[in-house]
């Protein structure tokens, strides 16, 4: 008796057919860079319309695919000059709260420019890849959505109400700090105080006051408002009712060129010592500085002007010490005052 044996080929199970169409899938990668773009970016930052494509073929995907499968990618190019960095992590911050789990952030220097690079992945499968050369001015924005089903395979699911739509768009985080400037930089992502007080009715229109500089190395004298425009201190505490601030005052300071002098300031850092104390020499440099005021509870912009640096002497001398010799001309103080008195009083 002779007995024979064979071989059964077992064929290796299907990869996972998409569940949803390329079409519904890149409809979803333009809304995730619309949301982008109205949510974090502003005027001054330009951004390009989507550009789409796609690539076939899913077998390298994690968990596979099959080879016909359609992976759709977006991407698009935003424009801020000096500021590209600021708006690529303002972007980046949106991201993150609209649910793209960052994986990566850092510097290649694997290619003839450094490049930065940022990745992350939402929870509908979308990859997101960011990256700015240095002091490129610009950065691009890269979508590519997981395996989808394309439009010339017949047999697929329905063209679109596959993907569940998106939940509304997060709204700007309040800061409630004067020692933060986001709600200055950054004021599509960040307000200083959801619960003040709305900009209306009859002054007196109580201020908060948020002061930067434009360059870190600098130094600049102490901006401050009256006190009667500043909220009052909670009772029992000394803690200023921050409820009742109706506008945001924005000023930031830019040294424009050196003035040829120098200014002398003393210091000490015994608090019983008499005033006077270490000595140090700044370069002064001229200065303009630019005021924005917005609606406290809202970011929106109320008024904006621009102030000359005026001081002489050792009215330019910050509070504190720092070893930074480049120091700003401190503001004109009563044309300061003088352009926020009509807001302070206006009837709304």
């Amino acid at each position: 008796m002779l007995a024979l044996t064979g071989c059964t080929d077992e064929s290796a199970p299907e990869p996972p057919a998409p569940k949803v169409t390329t079409q519904e899938f890149a409809q979803r990668l333009t809304e995730h860079l619309s949301r982008a773009v109205t949510g974090a970016l502003e005027a001054e930052a330009r951004a390009t319309a989507p550009n789409h494509s796609q690539s076939v073929g899913c077998a390298d995907l994690p968990g596979g695919g099959p080879s016909w499968g359609v992976r759709p990618r977006a991407e698009l190019t935003v424009t801020a000059g000096e500021k590209a960095g600021k708006y690529l992590d303002d972007v980046d911050t949106w991201m993150i709260r609209e649910g793209f789990g960052e994986r990566t952030k850092g510097w290649r220097v694997d290619t003839p420019a450094d490049v930065q690079e940022i990745t992350g992945e939402h929870d509908d499968g979308t990859e997101l890849l960011m990256e700015m050369a240095r002091d490129s001015g610009t950065f691009t924005v890269e979508l590519t959505g997981p395996c989808t089903w394309p439009p010339n395979r017949s047999g697929g699911p329905p063209p679109s109400g596959q993907l569940p739509p998106l939940p509304a768009p997060s709204g700007q985080t309040q800061t409630r700090s004067e020692d933060s400037d986001q709600p200055c930089t950054s004021p599509k992502l960040y307000v200083y105080n959801l619960t003040s007080r709305p900009f209306a009715g009859r002054g007196p229109h109580l201020m908060a006051l948020v002061r930067y500089a434009d360059e870190r190395e600098m130094e600049y004298a102490e901006i401050l408002l009256p006190n009667a425009w500043e909220p009052r201190y909670a009772p029992g505490t000394s803690q200023r009712n921050l409820d009742e601030v109706q506008l945001l005052v924005c000023v930031r300071v830019t040294a424009t060129r050196d003035s040829g002098k120098d200014v002398t300031c003393s210091y000490t850092s015994e608090p019983a010592a008499p005033t006077g104390g270490l000595p140090f020499t700044f370069d002064l440099f001229e200065s303009v500085y630019q005021v924005t005021v917005r609606e406290a509870r809202s970011g929106r912009v109320v008024s904006e002007f621009t102030i000359p640096g005026r001081q002489n002497g050792e009215d330019n001398c910050p509070f504190r010490m720092d070893y930074n010799r480049k120091l700003a001309r401190g503001i004109d103080e009563r044309a300061f005052e003088r352009r926020l008195k009509s807001l302070v009083e206006a009837r709304r």
